[in-house]
């Protein structure tokens, strides 16, 4: 038993011709006739009669009308579920980005794609590099955000978004030589300072590891609070840092020397599944980023 058939059987007991069912239906007449004695050759009796050139339902035609009204009100239903959970996925965004592009790069982006898609639902969370990395694998997001200095998982696709720096921050107001070159002869001068680190992961771990920290923090800002406050300093992206001479807290972003050949620079990845079927509010989110880019000041 199929819905056309039952749908038939409504119409039937509503317009009481096959030519006029067809009508409703737009399918041709012989289509209603032939569904129509496929149901009654299922249901083993006869459901249909004809009355002076009406169709009429039979007793046990009148017994099955009502279930399958039921039958096709819960279809329908079903239907409008499965419509509203398609919508509502079309218009949601699940982002995940490492601490440094979730804290100081996304926010801003995302605020300008809600102005321009204000029916769309964003959602970021910040995690680990591999904490990503396994969402990712799992389909459980749409998109992440990662430095060039991962490995990705199998079947991604990564495109360049903005690049970033790694340097030293100290407080604004410090008296101190004009760059850090000038007061860092090598790498022995380090433990001459008091040093604030970052404790998750990040880009900046090859530079922390440099240093013997006073203080450990897993956030960022509170990293900068610190050494705003006082004679400390930190290793720290330059996308972290705003230039504007009234933000809170004072801090002043200075290159670093490099030190064992590492690289100061890095870039920043879009990652997404490769060979994925994407969504009108995914691929404009994608399409988005491409254009406006990822602006670091600094």
């Amino acid at each position: 038993m199929n819905i056309l058939k039952l749908r038939i059987l409504m119409l039937i007991d509503k317009f009481h011709k096959a030519t006029d069912v067809a009508e409703a239906l737009q399918v041709k007449q012989p289509t209603v006739s032939f569904h129509m004695k496929s149901l009654e050759k299922e249901m083993g009796v006869s459901l249909f009669s004809l009355q002076q050139g009406r169709i009429m339902l039979t007793e046990a035609g009148k017994k099955l009308l009502p279930y399958a009204k039921q039958i096709i009100s819960l279809e329908q239903e079903a239907r409008q579920a499965v419509d509203e959970l398609t919508e509502e996925s079309q218009g949601q965004l699940h982002l995940s980005a490492e601490s440094i592009s979730g804290t100081y790069l996304l926010p801003t982006l995302m605020a300008k794609f809600a102005q321009r898609y204000p029916d769309c639902r964003i959602q970021l969370e910040i995690q680990s590099p591999d904490a990503i990395k396994q969402l990712l694998k799992q389909g459980e997001i749409d998109f992440a955000f990662l430095d060039d200095r991962d490995s990705l998982p199998e079947y991604t696709v990564a495109e360049p978004v903005a690049s970033d720096q790694v340097g030293v921050i100290r407080s604004a107001s410090a008296l101190a030589p004009a760059s850090i070159s000038e007061e860092f002869d090598g790498p022995d001068m380090l433990d001459k300072h008091t040093w604030v680190k970052y404790s998750g992961s990040s880009v900046v771990d090859q530079y922390s590891s440099l240093v013997k920290p006073h203080l450990e923090i897993n956030s960022w800002e509170a990293v900068k609070q610190v050494v705003s406050g006082g004679e400390a300093l930190a290793f720290f992206p330059a996308s972290g840092v705003d230039n504007n001479e009234n933000a809170v807290p004072s801090v002043e972003w200075l290159p670093y020397p490099e030190a064992d050949n590492k690289r100061s620079h890095y870039q920043i990845n879009i990652v997404y599944q490769q060979d994925t079927h994407m969504n009108l509010t995914q691929q404009a989110f994608l399409d988005f980023i491409r254009r406006e880019g990822l602006e670091i000041k600094s």
